[in-house]
């Protein structure tokens, strides 16, 4: 594993336990009666979806920078896609708090897609 990889892990975990801490507040002070169990599930499928995409992501870069150009809109639009699958899966089968789970899965969303995108910024500028 190189260590960009793991400096990028290391910051999505930390995000995650940011986002669990900062979830435990909101849900056990402030509205306890609009927690949904699927809420620590849904963190750790964009945990892993987001470390698994970066690491392709970065071997694309590593092994051809001109292929990793040309597919990194088609990476983000499978993301996209993949997440609002989960998104849509759960909305179709859940009908309760659905306002409390749109914002969750924004807020992980934008987190995750900015730190990925910073790192990869990083990355594509090194490699100029």
């Amino acid at each position: 594993m190189s260590r960009k990889l793991i400096r990028f892990i290391i910051k999505i975990l930390v995000a995650a336990l940011l986002l669990v801490a900062a979830g435990w507040i909101v849900f056990t002070f402030y509205y306890p009666e609009k927690y949904l169990p699927i809420l620590p599930w849904m963190l750790a499928f964009f945990t892993v979806a987001t470390i698994l995409i970066h690491s392709w992501q970065l071997h694309l870069a590593k092994k051809k920078f001109a292929l990793f150009v040309r597919s990194s809109m088609i990476v983000s639009l499978l993301r996209l896609v993949l997440y609002s699958g989960f998104a849509i899966v759960f909305l179709i089968t859940h009908s309760e708090n659905i306002a409390v789970f749109v914002v969750c899965i924004a807020i992980v969303y934008l987190i995750y897609t900015f730190l990925e995108v910073f790192d990869l910024q990083k990355i594509t500028q090194q490699k100029k």
